[in-house]
């Protein structure tokens, strides 16, 4: 590796140069904001007299294959931008819409192509395939044949606007280009390890995404030939699929292949140490992860060809339940391989519809669904008749979860449904379609009528009570509108909300295209009551919830397995765990068997203890771990403690408390060693059955019996 400090045009200038913008680099993303920047910078040179300006560094890799050729590791967003301004400069002087003291071919000549190659290396910069597209239709010097939508195109239309508009003449500017300086990095090719550096670069605060790194990752150790093969082939579609949100892609892809999410900003690591472990060959894993995105593509895009699973997913992005995507991936990619059918596939995803939305209504902690989804694929597949009874298994399952995991029965979810505040949820919309459409085949697209104001949400009971509405409300009245005035049996749909104001109710039933001329289903039994009062509302709120319980159904199966699976949490999830018995946990990713509380307890602060062994000792004199009596959870000598567990010598815990007690400690040790509470996950053991729980007392009687 070799550093010099430069000035740009240098960098560019020479016989014979080429710079490619390899294809693992990301899109070429500068704005009008960043030219904007760039072009003031360039105009302080020339008010302050400055004798250079350093804009940064430019890390490349040289080969000598017929020429100079540079590949940009880093600085292609300066590289690029430069070159479209210089290329504006020379066609804005070739047009004489401007005018300079010296020779425009300068330009040209001197930084933009190489005057005696006519093959693909003429022009000197390269950038990737769509930006090299716009960046090569700029030399036509033709606005006709200019690529739209693009940033190269719309950063060199900036750019000739300035240089036409600006007071500073072009030779001024031209000058203050010549002083722009970098520090060039160039990297010898086999001696240096340009991923190395690629990483260096992002670990100083550039913006670049989990994605960027991960293409870096597979890409740059390939040949050129090889890296535009893959680019092509693979990554290029995988971006495409993913609408450009490759790094959620590769997140949730990881925790589907992992069973553990990793967090935002350990994308990157967490995928270089999964394809390293697993020894994955690029072409397999490219080839991997195109089939995952195709998946992810027809869910999280909703583009689905299947016209019915397409509403569901349609439902389902709504309700932003990306948290099931790990499992959508997972059920698709069983679906692909014909180990679930359509129909099988059109049932989960409606469960997965309703398990979400059933928790949402009844308030329950959205933190379990992250682990809930990550293991669910994995716990259908450990009962050995999942392919007999994939869908059968998945509600069982559900069914079975207890807790923050639950799916909230018909009498939770209904009490709930009927009380909750439904106009001021951002789901209003969603319920208000999914109620009115139920059964219906001609179906209302509620969300777009509400967006072009077609329709409105109504308050029957109207926000602002005129005294004709207290008096028909009656002595009641404000407890009723407290009540019930922004739940599902106030709320409805109208395409006349501004006529209706805060009209009474017989008012708004007869009026002109009021309520008894609806066509919606949702105004059905309006116009049969005859006033609104507390008990019409709650008749109106009792229809509905008879519809919500069967849009939103709770799973019903008659599937009784033979081997039953442990029930799994995280110590995220918030599960009350006193009187459950343990029978192992995973910690930091490696799994241990642990019959009791206690040696689960003892397990997890060895384990802190040997990855930092000063910090744990911190916690002796520490006082969150200290009773409101004065006596201490952990101590240097066990004679201090009622029932010590030895982490080392001099370092004890007291092991006389309650699982609670327990739970909190290891919490509170976790946390201070900046540990997620996701990275311990407690295996349960599992239920007995009834038969079994009979032949266990047969069997412990019987030993009674003997002895």
């Amino acid at each position: 590796m070799k550093a010099n400090e430069k000035a740009f045009l240098r960098f560019l200038e020479g016989s014979d140069k080429h710079f490619i913008i390899p294809v693992y680099q990301r899109n070429y993303d500068w704005k009008k904001e960043q030219c904007e920047q760039l072009f003031c910078d360039i105009i302080e040179i020339i008010d302050n007299s400055f004798r250079n300006h350093f804009m940064g560094s430019i890390v490349s890799i040289y080969y000598e294959e017929g020429g100079q050729e540079y590949l940009i590791i880093d600085g292609q967003q300066r590289i690029t931008t430069l070159s479209v301004l210089l290329l504006a400069m020379y066609n804005l002087l070739d047009r004489e819409e401007i005018k300079a003291t010296f020779n425009k071919e300068q330009i040209k000549e001197g930084y933009l192509v190489n005057k005696y190659l006519e093959n693909e290396k003429k022009i000197r910069l390269k950038p990737i395939k769509e930006d090299n597209e716009a960046f090569l239709a700029l030399f036509e010097n033709n606005e006709d044949y200019f690529i739209k939508n693009s940033n190269i195109t719309e950063n060199y239309k900036y750019f000739c606007l300035q240089l036409k508009q600006h007071e500073k003449s072009i030779d001024d500017i031209f000058d203050a280009i010549k002083k722009l300086f970098i520090v060039e990095i160039e990297l010898k090719q086999g001696e240096d390890n340009p991923q190395l550096i690629f990483e260096s670069i992002n670990s100083t605060g550039l913006s670049l995404t989990p994605a960027d790194l991960v293409r870096n990752f597979i890409l740059m150790g390939l040949t050129d030939k090889e890296q535009k093969y893959y680019y092509e082939k693979y990554w290029n579609k995988i971006e495409k699929n993913t609408n450009y949100e490759v790094s959620n892609f590769i997140r949730h892809y990881l925790t589907l292949k992992e069973r553990k999410i990793p967090k935002q900003d350990n994308v990157y690591s967490s995928f270089k140490r999964y394809t390293l472990n697993y020894k994955l060959n690029t072409e397999p894993l490219l080839k991997e992860l195109l089939e995952y995105s195709k998946y992810y593509n027809r869910f999280a895009l909703a583009n689905e060809p299947d016209k019915d699973l397409n509403e569901i997913l349609q439902r389902i992005n709504k309700l932003n339940i990306t948290v099931s995507y790990p499992f959508l991936l997972e059920i698709y990619s069983d679906y692909t391989q014909g180990v679930i059918n359509k129909e099988d596939l059109k049932e989960i995803l409606l469960l997965v519809e309703s398990f979400s939305f059933r928790r949402l209504i009844c308030d329950v902690s959205p933190n379990a669904l992250n682990k809930i989804y990550m293991t669910l694929g994995r716990e259908i597949k450990n009962y050995p008749d999942y392919k007999e009874n994939y869908v059968a298994i998945l509600k069982y399952l559900l069914k079975k979860k207890k807790g923050s995991q639950r799916f909230p029965e018909d009498k939770e979810f209904a009490e709930k449904f009927v009380s909750k505040d439904i106009y001021n949820s951002k789901n209003c919309s969603y319920i208000l379609e999914r109620i009115e459409n139920f059964g219906n085949r001609e179906k209302v697209d509620v969300e777009s009528l509400l967006m072009s104001n077609e329709l409105t949400i109504e308050h029957i009971m109207p926000k602002n009570l005129s005294d004709q509405w207290i008096k028909d409300l009656g002595a009641s009245w404000r407890s009723i509108y407290e009540n019930y005035l922004n739940t599902i049996g106030n709320i409805t749909l109208t395409a006349y909300n501004r006529e209706m104001s805060n009209k009474n109710f017989n008012q708004k039933k007869l009026m002109e295209n009021g309520f008894s001329k609806s066509k919606l289903y949702l105004n059905e039994h309006l116009k049969k009551t005859p006033r609104w009062n507390e008990g019409t509302i709650k008749r109106r709120a009792s229809i509905l919830k008879d519809v919500a319980l069967e849009v939103w159904m709770y799973p019903s199966t008659q599937y009784v397995s033979s081997t039953d699976i442990s029930p799994i949490y995280s110590l995220s999830d918030e599960h009350n765990f006193t009187g459950e018995k343990i029978s192992s946990c995973i910690f930091l990713g490696r799994e241990r068997k642990v019959l009791s509380w206690r040696k689960l307890y003892g397990h997890v602060a060895r384990e802190l203890y040997m990855t930092d062994p000063s910090k744990f000792k911190l916690f002796i004199n520490d006082n969150d771990f200290t009773t409101s009596k004065n006596k201490k959870y952990i101590s240097e000598s066990e004679t201090d403690l009622r029932s010590p567990i030895k982490i080392n010598e001099s370092t004890f815990l007291e092991g006389n408390l309650g699982t609670s007690y327990i739970i909190e400690n290891i919490r509170k040790m976790m946390k201070k060693f900046n540990i997620s509470e996701d990275d311990l996950v407690i295996k349960l053991q599992r239920e007995m059955k009834a038969l079994e729980k009979f032949e266990y007392i047969e069997c412990e009687e019987a030993k009674s019996n003997v002895m």
